[in-house]
């Protein structure tokens, strides 16, 4: 029988631009307590550095790495708190992997989501150059230094990997974590072939909730949609490369919502009528054109740590035509929840959005879209996964709190 869970401290180290990662965390307090489970929080800000001064960014670096003021605080507050699960989303680069330690010590299992691949990537994205790269992977944490894969720079790279490197050496990554969560299988998969442990991997997607659309697509305005942050690794460049050659549109248009470094160059360089720009949009606006395209468009060039477009794709029932890359072509099902083309092969974008545009079976893709959305990321099924692993984290960790420092 899995033990109860009543209290859980929720632990994140906020980014100094706030995006996804920072929304699922409020997302899963929320739906927490919804349920009656008792939430506490620790919380810190990324913005904090600046007030920091020069004399203290060398400590900081090192403190990145094993933090033992942020071991000091974190231990005090469990003895305060007193959590059945302690659930942490983000370590870096304040807060550091001694909360992992902090929870051993106490006795108290500890669950690390893994919304990017900071524990194998001092970039924690796999990338380099606008490419996937593997070789912190599969080689030498030395690589990352070499090409400054931290910001840019050698200098900042050095505490990164140093962390990585300390922290796979004493083992925390393999022994003082009580359940991971990944996001998707592929990137379980990764982890795993790091050296985390497979079985204490588990997989949980995100979730969206569902809103009842009054709009609905409509044959007679067809377009295709781009949603997302127009840079480099989201592929828009050689979506739009792709869309301008392509032959025969017959009235089908092609929408870009989003902000970016490379806006306001991509938009001078495809000002044609069927090329629309809206910028930036409020969430409420994105569902709606969502719901009422053709397909939303995911030419992503890296691998998404769990694209949350797609997921918001599904939820109002729009199929989505996605790069054959990483977790892309294991959310998106080709030929059943929409299609894949290859990112960086213009003929075969278009020939994907030619056969995709002509699907004899478009109203029966739209529905399994739908009950593929309700089967898998609705909050009613997030929950449920998320609270058997507090429970299987619960029944693994030995209670016996080790001697205070």
């Amino acid at each position: 029988m899995n033990p109860p869970v009543s209290k859980v401290l929720i632990i994140h180290n906020f980014y100094q631009q706030s995006g996804g990662e920072d929304k699922v965390v409020e997302q899963e307090s929320a739906m927490l307590r919804s349920r009656g489970i008792e939430t506490e929080h620790y919380y810190v800000h990324n913005d904090s550095i600046q007030s920091r001064g020069l004399a203290n960014m060398a400590k900081l670096a090192v403190e990145a790495a094993w933090s033992l003021p942020e071991f000091k605080r974190i231990k005090k507050l469990l003895l305060q708190v007193k959590p059945d699960v302690v659930h942490v989303h983000n370590f870096f680069p304040v807060i550091s992997p001694s909360v992992y330690h902090a929870c051993e010590r106490l006795g108290i299992p500890v669950v690390q989501t893994l919304h990017n691949y900071r524990l194998i990537c001092p970039a924690a994205t796999f990338m380099r150059g606008n490419k996937v790269c593997e070789k912190c992977l599969h080689g030498t944490l030395l690589h990352s230094i070499r090409h400054g894969c931290y910001r840019g720079s050698q200098l900042q790279t050095i505490p990164v990997a140093a962390m990585i490197k300390l922290n796979d050496l004493i083992g925390t990554w393999q022994h003082k974590v009580s359940r991971y969560i990944a996001l998707t299988e592929f990137a379980r998969d990764k982890f795993a072939e790091s050296g985390i442990p497979l079985d204490r991997i588990a997989v949980k997607p995100n979730f969206v909730h569902h809103k009842t659309m009054k709009t609905q697509y409509d044959p007679n305005d067809r377009y295709l949609l781009f949603v997302g942050r127009i840079s480099a690794e989201k592929g828009v460049r050689n979506l739009l490369q792709a869309w301008s050659q392509l032959e025969d549109r017959d009235g089908l248009s092609l929408v870009i919502i989003g902000d970016g470094p490379e806006k306001a160059e991509l938009a001078a360089a495809y000002p044609q009528e069927d090329v629309r720009f809206l910028g930036k949009q409020d969430g409420d606006t994105v569902l709606d054109c969502m719901s009422r395209a053709m397909y939303v468009m995911v030419p992503s060039i890296w691998y998404e740590g769990f694209p949350m477009t797609i997921v918001e794709s599904f939820s109002v029932g729009t199929p989505v035509l996605c790069s054959r890359l990483g977790a892309l072509e294991e959310v998106v099902e080709d030929g059943v929840t929409g299609f894949h083309f290859q990112h960086d092969d213009l003929e075969n974008i278009k020939t994907v959005i030619r056969c995709a545009v002509a699907h004899e079976n478009y109203a029966a893709m739209r529905q399994k879209v739908s009950e593929n959305y309700a089967a898998r990321y609705t909050e009613e099924v997030n929950v449920k996964q998320l609270m058997a692993i507090y429970s299987e984290a619960m029944e693994e960790r030995d209670y016996e709190a080790a001697a205070p420092i």
